[in-house]
């Protein structure tokens, strides 16, 4: 590995000249500015890899709302969609077949994790001027967790709004039918001689997602609220530097009525729930300071930032169930009894990055440092009090509360980063890029995680290193018609759940004891391209291939000698994943425009056997349509999706292990999805400069459906299985008035 990272910065010493800047006049503005691909800005044509960006426009015509309705028309991306304790939400991303393996990002800077429970909706689309989503590994740009790609969210600056000496100030109302949400939010921003201002306040109050009429289930009663701020504030010290401070805070909860939990229950012990009520909380709060510096006279850089931060993440799931408890057998009369949970996780981040760019004739260079501090802990609280004699009891269904499934853990990762853009020549360019990672966990025990250890394992503190690689080479055939080709490198090492997860049920008679070999997963990406551009259009064609290995999955490996089931997080398999995406963009005439896309992958594991995460094919078609006078303008988007692959391995009956026909795990069927066709409109009408409406129609045919990566680890017998149905036809309406 070191010769490898020795030859690299080599190669990339012996191919510079004498500095000369690239001054902004040179670059093409009217082309889209790219930062995820590399850490370094470039024009969308020129960068080595794929990567989709959602605009300011997009988010305001689509009224994008969380992180499903971010990637649904993006090929080869697809949302996860999740049910736990009855609660729906976004769990995660699959980016060209991979599950998780994502690393979300918001101003360049790391978003808090979340569990089981939560999802990853904690990023308020409002306050976003653009978003990034890069599809391959991401580990050389932004280290452990980048396995498949990145998500950056760009939240607004004052610069976006107004000019030196101007002043801005809206009001956006809006309501959506699918959930019933409705949401205003204020925006305000400012500039003058050496200081810039912005301040945009959010609240929204949002029901349950409406599940198609014709699922069997219904979506669990749901009201909630969540409340979004974001200030910013730009000091222009002198010409050479400018001082900025940004505080994005988040506050959400939610009231639950859990009908799928209630009913009869005969194992571990029998109970009839007959109600069933759920409380989450939850805040996000993030505060950065960043210093960006133009020396004038230095060879080290031309530009350079520091950026200190600090985000806490506080998530509280509370559930209450009333019920009868049949404590002495079926035959005795039952007891009233209230079941009360309260799980949370709560995780703290802090963090610095020094980053400099470096340009001249032949180089475009970024390099520096990142560090970052993460605090996680999970309490879990859970009992019983019988409603006759007042008893309370904490051990509850084969388990002893409070307690904690892996101890509170301490990671830190610090890296060393350095990408290199080479002009080869005129219509040539070689990216280099590199990462070293150097990643440590400790972990601290208490009362807590003792209760939940009660086999006493051992459990162990982490230390891992990882230096990730990136290759690209980029060729301009042709004014019209552009090559590359890239290799790269992601990783990610074993966080508190996989290092040390401890759990035992002897109810349910089985146990999850931690890997003292656990390895990190690794990816390698093999992708190449073309790019082509015609008369009033354009095109991209990408072929690539995924290697993953080492898979991070907990499975039954035996049992252990009081009879119970073991399970361990193990690296158990190699996944290949290969496919193929393709976008065209044509003008057809003034105002209208025509756009299709297209995603076929496929995977296979080590077995030869097709991987279920892959999403089944997609096309999607597109008609934009602008009036010459720029008032109105109508999006309609086809998306055609073709049904789940046959064959898939079945699931585990039950447990959590991931191969059938182990210790404990009989094999059933996998739940399978239809074909569909989805047809979206998107409009608006600016009646002047101050005031816009927006209208959508989504699901325009009323179609019954249900997402591939929603359901692809699920049994076809899931009694919940209707809970992962989308939405039947929806429609959305805007209203923004600017002062």
């Amino acid at each position: 590995m070191k010769t490898r990272l020795l030859s690299l910065l080599c190669f990339s010493l012996l191919t510079t000249l004498p500095s000369t800047l690239v001054s902004e006049e040179e670059t093409e503005e009217t082309e889209e500015i790219v930062v995820v691909a590399s850490r370094i800005p470039t024009v969308a044509s020129e960068v080595i890899g794929s990567v989709n960006s959602i605009s300011s426009d997009d988010l305001d015509l689509q009224m994008i709302d969380g992180l499903d309705e971010l990637v649904r028309f993006i090929p080869g991306v697809s949302s996860h969609k999740e049910n736990q304790y009855g609660r729906s939400f976004t769990d995660d991303l699959h980016i060209r077949g991979i599950h998780g393996g994502v690393i979300y990002l918001i101003d360049g800077q790391r978003i808090s994790d979340t569990y089981v429970g939560y999802g990853r909706d904690i990023v308020d689309t409002d306050l976003l001027k653009k978003v990034e989503i890069m599809k391959g590994p991401s580990s050389v740009e932004y280290g452990s967790d980048g396995l498949s790609g990145a998500v950056a969210y760009i939240t607004k600056d004052p610069s976006d709004l107004v000019e030196e000496g101007d002043s801005y100030l809206s009001i956006n109302a809006s309501t959506q039918q699918s959930n019933n949400q409705e949401k205003v939010n204020f925006l305000t921003a400012l500039s003058r001689e050496n200081i810039e201002g912005l301040l945009q306040l959010v609240n929204r109050s949002l029901g349950e997602t409406e599940i198609h009429g014709d699922f069997g289930l219904e979506a669990n009663p749901f009201e909630g609220t969540q409340k979004s701020l974001l200030a910013k504030t730009f000091f222009h010290s002198s010409d050479t530097s400018t001082l900025s401070l940004a505080v994005d805070m988040q506050k959400w909860d939610g009231d639950w009525i859990v009908n799928t939990e209630k009913g009869f229950v005969y194992f571990p012990a029998p109970r009839a729930v007959s109600s069933s009520l759920g409380e989450d909380e939850g805040s996000r709060e993030r505060i950065s300071f960043k210093i960006d510096l133009s020396p004038k006279d230095t060879s080290l850089m031309d530009t350079g930032s520091f950026t200190l931060y600090i985000q806490d993440t506080d998530q509280q799931q509370v559930t209450v169930q009333q019920q009868v408890s049949f404590l002495n057998g079926m035959q005795a009369a039952p007891t009233p009894t209230m079941r009360i949970s309260n799980f949370q996780f709560n995780q703290s981040l802090e963090g610095m990055t020094l980053q400099a760019y470096k340009a001249s004739a032949k180089h475009q260079m970024v390099y520096g440092f990142d560090y970052e501090k993460t605090e996680t802990t999970r309490p879990r609280m859970r009992f019983e009090t019988n409603l006759m004699t007042g008893t309370v009891s904490f051990s509850v269904d084969g388990e002893t509360y409070p307690n904690k499934t892996f101890p509170d853990s301490e990671s830190v990762r610090k890296a060393l980063f350095f990408n290199d853009r080479i002009n080869l020549s005129d219509n040539q360019i070689l990216s280099l890029g590199f990462r070293y990672d150097d990643y440590e966990m400790n972990t601290t025990t208490d009362t807590l995680f003792l209760n939940g250890n009660s086999l006493a394992y051992q459990i162990k503190d982490v230390g891992d290193s990882e230096t990730s690689l990136k290759v690209g080479y980029l060729y301009d055939i042709s004014p019209n018609l552009t090559f590359y080709s890239q290799y790269s490198e992601g990783f990610r090492a074993p966080d508190y759940e996989n290092a040390n997860t401890v759990f035992t049920n002897f109810a349910y008679r089985y146990t999850v004891r931690p890997n003292p070999n656990l390895q990190s997963e690794t990816s390698k990406s093999y992708e190449a391209g073309f790019r082509g551009q015609q008369d009033q259009g354009d095109w991209e064609l990408a072929i690539y291939k995924n290697k993953v290995k080492d898979f991070i999955n907990a499975e039954a490996i035996g049992f252990s000698p009081l009879g119970l089931v073991i399970y361990q997080y193990d690296n158990y398999e190699r996944v290949d994943i290969k496919g193929v995406e393709f976008e065209y963009n044509k003008e057809l005439s003034e105002g209208l425009s025509a756009k299709f896309a297209l995603a076929v992958s496929s995977g296979e594991d080590d077995t030869g056997a097709s991987m279920a995460e892959v999403d089944p094919k997609e096309l999607i078609f597109g008609l934009d349509w602008i009036s010459s006078d720029k008032k109105w303008g109508v999006q309609g988007l086809l998306s055609l999706v073709d049904k789940s692959k046959d064959g898939l391995k079945g699931v585990p009956t039950v447990g959590i292990g991931q191969e059938c026909g182990t210790p404990g795990n009989e094999c059933t069927a996998r739940a399978s999805t239809s074909g569909y066709g989805l047809m979206d409109i998107f409009g608006f009408y600016n009646h002047n400069d101050n005031f816009q409406i927006r209208l959508s129609i989504e699901n325009l045919s009323d179609k019954k459906y249900t997402r591939w990566a929603s359901v692809a680890e699920l049994p076809e017998n899931d009694e919940e299985l209707d809970l992962f149905g989308e939405s039947g036809r929806s429609i959305n309406a805007s209203f923004r008035y600017k002062f």
